[in-house]
């Protein structure tokens, strides 16, 4: 039976399914979950090819109220959970140097612009506030008790950041993967409306797979007589139990 779900493109411009590291894809999956805000009336679907396209479906009896949200979207008649949302979206998109838009699937008309990276900022400012940072780990090193501890981040550039000793001591045993660290840190905007990290206290950290979303479910799909293989859709099998 043809499925009458309405489906909508989250278009994220710099990215590919190839650079979209898992991580970075449950960032923005989570996110976009408070915006449509329909619980079960809304699934993921995919993720194409056209820059990286998050493709969602949306059920019959929701498509109305969904969209008179979305179109709410970047407006000041935002409700403070949505402008929660949008700003977190921005916050990831200017991390990964790219901007994004939501459409219907099939349309050119945008419900909803998230200018991530290109979000015009006034002049310098100050900013101390908590957060994630991911990562390569590439350098654990120092003799007092605050320790430096290095990262390379996708885009190369390297993270400077500092952790407790006993902390950076378990941190040194992860040298050279991926991880994310958390903590407080201080960012400085710049006349060039870039974000500069200064400081950041690592508190905690977990180590994280490297593998592109495509990769792990093909990866899976090669193990015969898994079942995984026989999925028409097997991504958004996977992301259904994943978030049970």
């Amino acid at each position: 039976m043809k499925s009458t779900a309405t489906h909508y493109d989250f278009r994220i411009d710099t990215l590919t399914p190839e650079t979209l590291r898992l991580s970075r894809f449950v960032d923005y999956v989570d996110t976009l979950r408070g915006i449509f805000d329909a619980g079960d009336d809304v699934f993921f679907h995919q993720v194409r090819r056209g820059s990286a396209v998050l493709e969602f479906g949306v059920a019959p009896k929701a498509v109305s109220r969904i969209e008179k949200r979305l179109c709410l979207l970047g407006s000041v008649n935002m409700s403070a959970d949505m402008a929660l949302q949008w700003t977190n979206i921005n916050r990831f998109l200017r991390r990964d140097n790219a901007s994004a838009r939501l459409t219907r699937k099939g349309s050119t008309v945008a419900l909803a612009q998230f200018t991530g990276i290109h979000t015009p900022l006034a002049q310098e400012a100050i900013v101390h506030e908590s957060g994630t940072l991911d990562g390569v780990l590439v350098g654990v090193r120092g003799v007092d008790d605050s320790v430096p501890v290095w990262l390379k981040a996708d885009d190369g550039s390297i993270l400077k950041c500092n952790a407790k000793r006993e902390l950076a001591r378990q941190l040194a045993l992860l040298f050279d993967t991926y991880v994310r660290v958390a903590g407080k840190g201080k960012w400085r905007r710049g006349d060039d409306a870039r974000w500069t990290l200064e400081e950041f206290d690592i508190q905690s950290f977990e180590q994280l797979d490297e593998t592109p979303l495509g990769k792990l479910v093909q990866s899976i799909q090669t193990i015969e007589g898994n079942g995984w293989n026989e999925l028409e859709d097997a991504q958004a099998v996977w992301l259904e139990l994943r978030a049970d």
